[in-house]
């Protein structure tokens, strides 16, 4: 390997893919181990794009033994498949993740109805996957390519059927030997969808960003009403009901408080949520933008600079880096560690060195986006309180057995709120 740039590509993406293993091992072991994980569809969403993205990462880790002369056909098939099945189903498990959030968030749907559209989040990417593995690989379409083996014609420089039927050669019969028409294949099962996945992503996070910021604005002139004790609005006098029944020491007043401090809470937990969706797709851009590049330049006729080559194989690989700084981020800016580096040794510690933590401080342990579990159906309150649909009062206010203790509490915390700025213990 003498060609300066391809080394830096192969030292570079066998860090990365090691990175990204490593993060996808990471939210495997939290889902996996935790019930109130596996239960929820989100979870199960970002479960089979780590497995995906830990199937590929691994691939590329190994790539040298899978490409000739160390490997043979039979094992550049076997990367070209595992490649070409990880790849595409990531990409439909990302546009299930990013429909399940625009679902959530601007139409307010519940867990319970969300798992009515689980077959079809989470078979047909595996399904789309497969199916365009396996007819690439009876096209005998999988060839050494640049770095590894994938979509590509065999020789490289042979001459396609397409082209000769259109007339862009002297050559009556193709002469490859494996992959004709590679090129079209390649847009077909690969950058058609990965280019029209970009642009779903994009119009989805339009989407939820206008809906959160109209439902702000909702909830701002809702908390300007509730500050007219004198002038209750219909819905006031309604909630007010509801909490007299409960706890009947608690006046209108009482009420307009607990009301202020929740929509101000939801209004932050709803504002995480919305980041976390648009985290996930920025990073899904982040590992494809320089292949993109790459590819939109030989498209258009241009040389691809060889400085792509390593900057593509680095980010390529590194989507379950880039999944678990996401999926941790609530968690890290919880642990009390002093210094970065603590911090993340100790998330290493409880997800895939478990098994040496001391059962009590596991079971003390939220793990990963258990504040964005809470925030989902909290959002979806929010917004149906802006408009959507009806909304239950205690539902935000009270749980379980101690609810009357909560209300009481979220009344005493609620007096030190001002309806301009948000409570000091949300911002903790």
């Amino acid at each position: 390997m003498s060609n300066p740039y391809d080394l830096a590509r192969s030292i570079l993406q066998k860090i990365s893919c090691t990175l990204s293993a490593t993060g996808s091992l990471m939210i495997t072991s939290q889902v996996l181990r935790k019930k109130a994980n596996r239960v929820k569809l989100q979870q199960r969403i970002l479960l089979a794009i780590s497995f995906c993205d830990f199937c590929t990462s691994t691939v590329w880790v190994f790539t040298d033994l899978f490409m000739p002369p160390r490997g043979n056909q039979r094992t550049c098939d076997a990367q070209g498949f595992i490649i070409q099945f990880g790849n595409t189903s990531n990409m439909m498990l990302m546009v299930a993740l990013q429909v399940q959030y625009l679902l959530i968030i601007k139409y307010g749907w519940s867990e319970t109805k969300m798992k009515k559209l689980e077959p079809f989040l989470l078979i047909l990417p595996f399904c789309f996957g497969t199916s365009t593995a396996t007819a690439a690989l009876s096209l005998k379409l999988f060839n050494p390519a640049n770095w590894d083996c994938w979509i590509a014609p065999y020789p490289d420089e042979c001459t396609s059927s397409y082209e000769i039927s259109h007339g862009n050669s002297d050559l009556e019969v193709t002469d490859c030997v494996r992959g004709d028409n590679a090129r079209i294949f390649q847009w077909a099962f690969f950058f058609a969808l990965l280019w029209a996945v970009a642009v779903f992503c994009i119009f989805v996070m339009i989407m939820i960003t206008k809906s959160v910021e109209k439902a702000e604005r909702k909830s701002a002139s809702f908390s300007v009403n509730a500050n007219r004790p004198n002038r209750p609005t219909q819905t006031t006098r309604r909630h007010s009901i509801q909490a007299l029944n409960a706890d009947g020491r608690l006046t209108l007043t009482d009420v307009n408080v607990i009301q202020r401090r929740t929509g101000r809470i939801e209004l932050v937990l709803t504002t995480r949520v919305k980041m976390q969706c648009i985290l996930y797709a920025l990073g899904f851009f982040v590992v494809w933008g320089f292949p993109t590049i790459a590819r939109m330049i030989q498209l258009f006729g241009g040389t691809i600079h060889p400085i792509l080559l390593p900057l593509s194989g680095f980010f390529v690989g590194s989507q379950g880096l880039w999944n678990a700084m996401i999926y941790f981020r609530p968690k890290y800016s919880t642990l009390l560690e002093d210094h970065w580096w603590q911090k993340l040794w100790r998330l290493i510690k409880l997800n895939l060195l478990f098994c040496f933590e001391h059962d009590g401080e596991e079971r003390n342990d939220d793990g990963g986006e258990e504040n964005d579990h809470v925030s989902s159906s909290i959002a979806r309150s929010f917004l149906t309180r802006a408009g959507a649909s009806k909304w239950s009062f205690f539902q935000l206010i009270g749980h379980g057995e101690n609810s009357d203790d909560t209300l009481r509490s979220d009344v005493q915390a609620g007096e030190s709120c001002r309806s301009d700025n948000i409570c000091h213990d949300v911002e903790q």
